[in-house]
């Protein structure tokens, strides 16, 4: 993996990025991140504090490993904000806030690991200056994102059982919380795949644990929303799908799900179909929306709204909608790409018809949901099987 000047050689000191304490250092020799389950808060104002027994089914990050990881960021901070997800015993957060960082947001969604972060923060004297957030990481960054929380330091540690591509679709969103000169702490327990969580970023080995820095430069990811109530996804809606994933580093479908156009499936069920038909592009997920689009976008870190035109009686409606969008959020822009002329005559309106008078739709939609498509929109049972 290659080097990055934030991530300093053995033994040398970096400067926190919200300010800095002199002194000397030299990293220790570390084993990974399961060590000893009895865990202490290293440094600072807190430090040499046991913390409490580590909750069954949680992997704490050992004390070797968080050493190594703040002698890489800067061993002493003066103020700033620490984001911990995926937080278990809440003691890379802790150890933030006991090196000088002022407040705390841990994440977690499992009852006992909360119940431990809480007995944590008690134990530091740092209860007052934390929050603990319950729920899934995902869907909290989310919230965060609409509230314009910003952070100096974010730590994700998320369990290893979790899919990289989980993980890199909220680490792409993860940016936008970052303050300027901010930095993402991801530890994970195989090497990540060359810019898996940006387009630079440098990883270290700790044991068995692989620690990857982030610097907010490296996360500035062009992030689309490519909405639409897809009552069913055709063959167009994939082709524009496909192309706004090459324009864009992450591109999120979103699936209408208070449309007024009573859909035969539920957001879900059609959010489910895009799945299938988009599972080998990387850098495409699907997510369902509620209220308005560009507070969703904002939700995602989005800054571009994708629309696909098939014909220019498209355009009027479609530039309507794109100025009441600009008027409510100056700083989302709409992009438009055309349909390929083979896909020009196409909507999902003209599938559901041919496919409920008996119409061949193949060719119309992805083949991977032909059969589903025909089954559903045939008039037959409204019924996706196996739901």
């Amino acid at each position: 993996m290659p080097s990055s000047p934030g991530i300093p050689p053995s033994g040398g000191l970096t400067t926190g990025r919200c300010g800095v304490r002199s002194g000397s250092y030299s990293a220790p020799t570390s084993s990974g991140s399961s060590g000893s389950r009895a865990l202490r808060v290293i440094a600072g104002t807190a430090g040499g504090v046991r913390l409490a027994p580590v909750p069954k089914g949680v992997r704490p990050t050992g004390d070797r490993v968080r050493e190594a990881v703040f002698n890489a960021l800067g061993q002493f901070f003066v103020g700033g904000a620490v984001l911990d997800l995926y937080a278990g015993t809440g003691a890379l957060g802790i150890e933030a806030m006991s090196r000088g960082c002022e407040r705390a947001v841990f994440v977690e969604r499992d009852r006992a690991a909360r119940r431990t972060i809480s007995e944590n923060l008690a134990r530091t004297g740092f209860t007052e200056r934390a929050e603990v957030v319950a729920g899934d990481v995902g869907r909290v960054v989310g919230r965060l994102l609409q509230r314009e929380e910003r952070y100096d330091l974010i730590f994700a540690d998320p369990p290893y059982r979790i899919a990289a591509s989980e993980v890199g679709g909220i680490v792409s969103r993860l940016g936008v919380l970052l303050a300027p000169g901010g930095r993402v702490v991801i530890e994970s327990g195989e090497a990540p795949p060359e810019n898996a969580f940006g387009r630079e970023g440098a990883t270290r080995r700790y044991g068995g644990t692989f620690v990857t820095v982030l610097e907010r430069s490296d996360m500035t990811m062009r992030i689309a929303v490519c909405p639409g109530s897809f009552d069913p996804v055709t063959a167009g809606h994939l082709d524009i799908i496909r192309r706004a994933s090459r324009i864009f580093d992450h591109v999120v479908v979103a699936v209408g799900g208070n449309t007024r156009k009573s859909p035969r499936l539920s957001a879900r069920e059609r959010a489910g179909l895009i799945e299938k038909v988009t599972s080998e592009m990387e850098n495409v997920s699907v997510e369902v929306m509620e209220g308005l689009l560009v507070d969703f976008a904002r939700e995602q870190g989005a800054g571009a709204i994708v629309k696909g035109l098939r014909a220019v009686s498209d355009f009027e409606s479609e530039f309507e909608q794109a100025q009441l969008n600009r008027t409510l959020s100056p700083e989302i822009e709409t992009v438009f790409i055309m349909a390929a002329s083979e896909h020009s005559f196409l909507s999902s309106s003209a599938v559901r018809e041919i496919a409920s008078l008996g119409g061949e739709v193949r060719g119309l939609v992805p083949d991977g949901i032909l059969e589903t498509v025909r089954q559903i929109y045939s008039g037959s049972d409204g019924k996706i099987q196996g739901s």
